[in-house]
């Protein structure tokens, strides 16, 4: 069956032309709306990739697939480039990513298709791995778990600019009982920063909310845990990046004090969890 197209009008290099999209390219540019930006295999895995979820997982990870620069994926995306609807940056040692244009986001405006009323520019190459990670864990929890997931720039387009002082998370889970920010930590910082950030978030957290963090450094759980019971922070959970990728999503949010938060339901988790609670602080000097 013929593949859908929506036709659009767009100026590109001075020049205004019509033209017709598939809904496949929309569907990539709503990804690219949504998360900022996305590597091939990311984007691959998200609009293409009809695989398992642990070949979709992979992908968001940035994992390698067959055929990568003959597959679908690249496909549109070239066609998109030569539009002016999306573009390309090489950062160091990262992966090439891709990234709205003005004119994507008119595109997507112009098919009733746009969820936020911006767009994000490329980035620095200081930030580029962190995003892409932030991006690989949000869409494990959007795409293979269901969840409501928000990205920092969505909630700050979103906010028109009167977030004021509040830390915005890296991602925003949307739970009637259980609202969860997420923060992906790659390195520990200093316990000052973290009592600050984490007395601001027990003063704004609304009701029930937690935050939820991912660590992918080494020690990471039992460091934050650490850190979590000396300010005695008990909406604090951590879960390791490595369990996080094992379990799909599924493995648990340990609190200091040995309570668990699960994303999925536990029983459809992989593996035995890497850090048990009894054991989380042992031998982890406070700092």
């Amino acid at each position: 069956m013929k593949e859908e197209r929506v036709k659009i009008s767009v100026c590109y290099e001075g020049e205004t032309s019509e033209f017709e999209i598939r809904r496949t390219g929309l569907r990539v540019l709503r990804g690219l709306e949504k998360w900022g930006i996305l590597s091939l295999p990311q984007i691959e895995g998200l609009a293409f990739n009809g695989g398992s979820e642990k070949e979709k997982l992979d992908l968001f990870f940035n994992g390698s697939f067959e055929d990568e620069y003959r597959g679908a994926s690249y496909k549109v995306l070239e066609r998109l480039e030569k539009r002016g609807l999306a573009k390309h940056h090489r950062h160091i040692n990262a992966p090439r990513v891709y990234a709205l244009t003005r004119e994507g986001h008119k595109a997507l405006e112009e098919a009733g298709m746009a969820r936020i009323g911006d767009y994000r520019e490329m980035i620095s190459d200081f930030m580029v791995k962190h995003e892409l990670l932030v991006s690989g864990i949000g869409l494990v929890m959007s795409e293979l778990l269901g969840l409501r997931v928000s990205t920092e720039f969505e909630r700050q387009v979103l906010s028109r600019g009167h977030a004021g002082d509040f830390p915005l998370p890296d991602l925003w889970i949307t739970d009637a009982e259980q609202p969860k920010a997420v923060e992906v930590e790659r390195s520990l910082k200093s316990a000052a920063r973290y009592r600050k950030l984490w007395e601001f978030y027990r003063a704004n957290l609304p009701g029930p909310a937690v935050v939820l963090y991912i660590a992918a450094f080494p020690n990471g759980t039992k460091l934050l845990l650490s850190r979590a019971r000396k300010f005695m922070a008990d909406f604090i959970y951590v879960c390791d990046l490595m369990e996080f990728k094992s379990s799909l999503g599924r493995g648990p949010f340990v609190g200091y004090r040995g309570d668990e938060i699960y994303l999925g339901k536990p029983e459809e988790s992989l593996l035995e969890p890497l850090f048990r609670p009894e054991e989380s602080l042992v031998g982890v000097r406070p700092y």
